[in-house]
């Protein structure tokens, strides 16, 4: 589970792709259309899998819950930190941090399966979501 946990974690903080650059030809229009409807579809997807992130009770189900729901939510944010970057560096920035946080927390479990290191994995997991979401509604309010 730890390599798992790990090799999820390395895809969320190398997500920071950077996005595609429009050209001035007649087909960068086309692009920039591709391009929202891209970012736009990022956010709902990562918005679903917030949603069931935040739905896992960490104390009381454990890291094995968290780390279930955690695996679509990095894919869903390795996606939209990758189409959102340019117009958004800060706040993906933000997120990435956080999901960092939330990675050393569930690390500190597997080490010390504790009910504190399980509160510090729900105190990091609620600022990943409360800035993830942000982002994802911020993203969406401009489709």
């Amino acid at each position: 589970m730890r390599r798992c946990v790990a090799g999820v974690m390395t895809l969320l903080v190398g997500s920071g792709l950077a996005a595609c650059s429009s050209d001035a030809d007649t087909g960068s229009s086309a692009a920039a259309t591709s391009s929202a409807a891209d970012v736009c579809a990022s956010a709902d997807a990562l918005r679903a899998s917030l949603t069931t992130l935040a739905d896992v009770q960490v104390v009381e189900q454990g890291t094995d819950a968290v780390q279930q729901a955690w695996t679509p939510v990095q894919d869903d944010w390795a996606q939209l930190a990758q189409d959102a970057r340019d117009q958004y560096a800060d706040q993906v920035d933000r997120v990435e941090a956080d999901g960092g946080a939330v990675q050393s927390a569930l690390e500190t479990t597997q080490a010390d399966p504790s009910a504190e290191a399980l509160r510090e994995v729900a105190a990091a997991v609620r600022v990943f979501l409360q800035d993830a979401g942000a982002l994802a509604d911020e993203v969406k309010s401009t489709c």
